[in-house]
């Protein structure tokens, strides 16, 4: 194996040795190229040199990345390879320096370059099913197959998803009541086992697949698309944290009842589809400039008429809603945070302090300032 390696990198990814890192790929009799990641994030591509229909070698070409990590990302990954933050700076540093490619590139990419190595065509559909192929262990899709001949030679089977699609059809109608009604009922066994390892692993993979699929009930059920996901992100971040089945169990409970109720609460908002699609956009976007215009060209509607029937279904004017939400925002900024005043009205893109202080009080009755105290007296 001979390596040409950059002097330049100096933080090296965590296999710390080239070998280590291709070893096992290398000592298999690849066909395709294959589409590595590494554990921080950076991708390669392995070619296998093939001549005579014999593979005489291999080219790697790479590193790159899809996307620089956020911050998150890189919190997750240090804990989980018990990295020093001093270094984080020269991790960043690297990060950074690497050319960013998207996997549809890297995927074009491996098609002429096997191309112009091996002189075999190739489609990127047969570089993708390859590389996942040739990373998953062949004893994994054997173990699933043994797992279904003897679940049906013992004929076992999963409760009826009848009571499933029953609990799915109440979150996208948002009755929550008769959901409570229909939790208490709903049988603990036969559910399935998603980790063997652990029960508590079981319980939090049980409670996210119920999230997303909850998610996606309650997007059918009229809730902001983009709501939707931020909401299952964080009930899931939550899961995730807990150490306990019965705490497991009460944050899944506590989950679903968020969809339902969010969904009852836009079932009582009778709109037409445009001015439905003006309200998630202002909702999308506080933060944001918003035009009428750009309200307009997403509805297809003539602006003028748009504002009309936006007044006649809401019962406020376009400009009036998009405060009023503002505000709606500010107060939670003003409840859950100890960011100044002024910040806060600048986020929302009011035009001052005191344009924010004036709006505020037209919505609630008090000062941004009065507010706060207010909620801190009452707590």
């Amino acid at each position: 194996m001979e390596t040409i390696w950059g002097s330049g990198d100096q933080h090296r990814p965590f296999y710390m040795e080239f070998e280590k890192l291709f070893r096992p790929f290398i000592e298999k009799e690849m066909e395709h190229p294959v589409i590595l990641t590494a554990n921080s994030w950076e991708e390669f591509i392995i070619v296998p040199v093939k001549r005579s229909g014999e593979r005489h070698g291999f080219v790697v070409i790479g590193p790159s990345i899809q996307q620089v990590p956020t911050d998150e990302h890189i919190h997750g990954l240090m804990n989980d390879n018990q990295m020093s933050y001093r270094d984080l700076p020269h991790w960043k540093a690297y990060w950074d320096s690497l050319p960013v490619m998207s996997r549809l590139r890297l995927l074009h990419i491996s098609v002429l370059a096997h191309w112009m190595i091996n002189q075999e065509a190739l489609e990127i559909t047969d570089v993708l099913q390859y590389s996942y192929q040739y990373v998953l262990p062949t004893m994994f899709q054997n173990n699933i197959e043994i797992e279904i001949l003897t679940k049906r030679e013992l004929s076992v089977s999963n409760h009826s998803s009848k009571i499933e699609k029953r609990l799915l059809e109440l979150i996208r109608t948002g009755n929550t009541g008769e959901l409570m009604k229909q939790w208490i009922a709903f049988p603990n066994e036969g559910v399935g086992i998603l980790s063997k390892r652990s029960q508590l692993r079981n319980m939090k993979n049980l409670a996210i697949c119920c999230v997303a699929i909850a998610m996606r009930a309650a997007v059918d059920g009229g809730i902001y698309e983009e709501l939707a996901f931020t909401l299952s992100d964080l009930h899931i971040q939550q899961i995730e944290e807990l150490n306990d089945i019965k705490a497991v169990e009460a944050a899944l409970v506590r989950a679903l009842l968020d969809f339902t109720e969010r969904v009852e609460q836009s079932r009582k908002e009778s709109m037409s589809k445009p001015i439905r699609i003006c309200c998630e956009y202002i909702f999308n976007r506080l933060y944001q400039e918003i035009t009428f215009d750009k309200l307009a060209e997403l509805t297809g509607l003539n602006s003028n008429y748009l504002m009309n029937l936006f007044k006649e279904q809401t019962g406020m004017t376009l400009m009036n809603y998009i405060q009023k939400q503002r505000i709606e925002e500010a107060k939670k900024l003003l409840n859950m945070t100890n960011d100044k005043i002024s910040s806060i009205g600048l986020r929302l893109n009011f035009y001052d302090q005191s344009h924010f202080i004036k709006v505020f009080k037209k919505y609630t009755g008090m000062t941004p300032k009065k507010y706060r105290s207010t909620l801190k007296t009452e707590g």
